[in-house]
Formats: C-alpha cells, sequence, structure tokens
C-alpha cells in the first residue's frame, strides 16, 4: 500500500540520522508538504559574515585564500583571473542554515583550450574532487568553488568582488510575492520523478530516462532565472528546494550506483 505523507518533515542532516533514508522516499510526496522553510527573506544580510553591508575582512581573506589554493589544486597557476566573486544567496537577503558561501572564479577558458566544452568538464571535475577530498566550512556553511567563464552570463541580485572588497552588484531588499502552492507543487513533481527513477535502477532504459530528468530540471530552472522573477521564479525556487531537500544529490546517486552495478562482475556469479 502506498503511503502519503501527513506531516512536512525537516531536511536538516539530524533528520537523516534519525530516520531511514529509503523508507522515507518510498513514499509518494504531496505538494503541500513540501517543506518552503529553506525559503526565506530577511531584512539584513547574514551578520556572521557581513558588517552591515561589509564583508568582514576575515571572511574575504578566507574566502580568497580557498580561490587560491582551488587554483593550485587545479594546476591552473598562471592563468589570467577577471575576479574573484562572493555571490549567492549569502550574498543577498534569501539565505538559511543551509545556504553556501558561493564563490566563483572568473576566467577566459581559451586560456586552456578552445574546446570550451572539455574545459567545462575538466573544471566540473576539479571542483568535484576539489569538494570530495575537503569538505571545507567557514562559520558553519559550506564553501563552494566554482570557475566561471567570463562570457557565461550570471544571474544573481547580490555579486561582491573578493579581489576588490567592494559590491559590483549591491542586492536590494524588496518584498517579492512567492508562489507557495506553485512552487511546492513543482518540487514535489520532480521529488516523485527522482522517486519512481529509483524503481528503474534495474531497467535498461535507466540512463536515458535520467538524462531526460536532469535535463528537464535543469531546462526548467534557467527558464525562470530568465523570467521576470528571476531568482524567485516558481521554477528556480523549486530547483532550490530541490538542492536544500537532499533530491539533486540523490538523484546524482542513483546514476553512480547504476553504473556501479553495470560495471561490476561478482566474482561468485
Amino acid at each position: 500500500m502506498i503511503e502519503t505523507k501527513k506531516n512536512p518533515r525537516s531536511w536538516s542532516n539530524k533528520f537523516w540520522k534519525k530516520n531511514d533514508f529509503n523508507e522515507i522516499l518510498k513514499e509518494i510526496i504531496e505538494p503541500n508538504n513540501v517543506d518552503l522553510s529553506s525559503i526565506q527573506l530577511h531584512d539584513t544580510l547574514n551578520q556572521l559574515f557581513w558588517n552591515g553591508d561589509v564583508l568582514k575582512p576575515e571572511i574575504r581573506k578566507m574566502l580568497l585564500m580557498n580561490a587560491k589554493r582551488f587554483i593550485e589544486f587545479s594546476n591552473l597557476e598562471n592563468l589570467n583571473y577577471f575576479d574573484v566573486i562572493l555571490t549567492g544567496s549569502l550574498a543577498n537577503y534569501n539565505y538559511n542554515e543551509n545556504s553556501d558561501l558561493d564563490v566563483h572564479i572568473i576566467l577566459n577558458f581559451d586560456q586552456i583550450s578552445e574546446n570550451e566544452e572539455f574545459v567545462s568538464d575538466y573544471l566540473k571535475m576539479k571542483k568535484q574532487l576539489w569538494e570530495d577530498k575537503l569538505p571545507i566550512q567557514v562559520k558553519g556553511h559550506d564553501v563552494e568553488m566554482y570557475f566561471q567563464s567570463v562570457s557565461e552570463e550570471h544571474r544573481s541580485s547580490g555579486t561582491y568582488s573578493l579581489l576588490k572588497n567592494e559590491w559590483i552588484k549591491k542586492p536590494i531588499k524588496q518584498v517579492i510575492d512567492i508562489n507557495s502552492s506553485a512552487v511546492q507543487l513543482k518540487a514535489a513533481n520532480f521529488m516523485n520523478a527522482i522517486d519512481n527513477l529509483e524503481q528503474d535502477m534495474n531497467n535498461g532504459n535507466f540512463l536515458k530516462k535520467y538524462d531526460i530528468l536532469k535535463d528537464k530540471i535543469k531546462k526548467c530552472r534557467s527558464l525562470g532565472l530568465n523570467k521576470r522573477g528571476g531568482e524567485f521564479s516558481v521554477e528556480n525556487l523549486a530547483f532550490k528546494i530541490l538542492r536544500n531537500s537532499g533530491y539533486l544529490g540523490k538523484l546524482f546517486e542513483l546514476k553512480n550506483d547504476y553504473l556501479t552495478q553495470e560495471l561490476t562482475l561478482n566474482e561468485y556469479q
């Protein structure tokens, strides 16, 4: 018998430690039970990192040190860089306890190779290896490093130059009308699609279905960011819920588990 959720659930790490992950994700997720607590608007920037709207010197120094070590780790010390920026919700008013410190290192990918797709894949691989080896936190928040092409359009209402120690785009406090029901519905649809994909782990069409779903989520977010609502569009907020709830992580782990199973031969078989 399929169960439906009766109460909203917390998505913190403590929650997953106390509950059986597989049993929870077998349940059907009803839209009105999708937790919206990660969507918050505050009157001030996070004062763990800011004095008013000025980045604390020790935070700037630490984030720049992280960027320097990440560049060295990626064997890219001899390139020219345009900037190192702090962006995302911790450079804005919509942060929460799970927000990352998003540090983007801006460069021209052509310095590495004219094949931009190859460069992008290489840099993503380095990012993943860095995160796996060094799960760094500052003031309890994860530091997420990212190499950004100078030609890449960056959509954020808050962007701070760590090199120049000044705002590139200062966020504006504003009243946002969030369509909560629509956000919950879209997030629930994707959550259930990810759960359903788990049932296809032994299906020969798994990778095709995985790629279709991943592409659908990516296009949905991109569409939302290009709309008038931007960061606060239904699509982008639904994406943030998927990320904060652990469902995006689950999606990627499903592919890893499938490939591990496909490429392993049991010696006793």
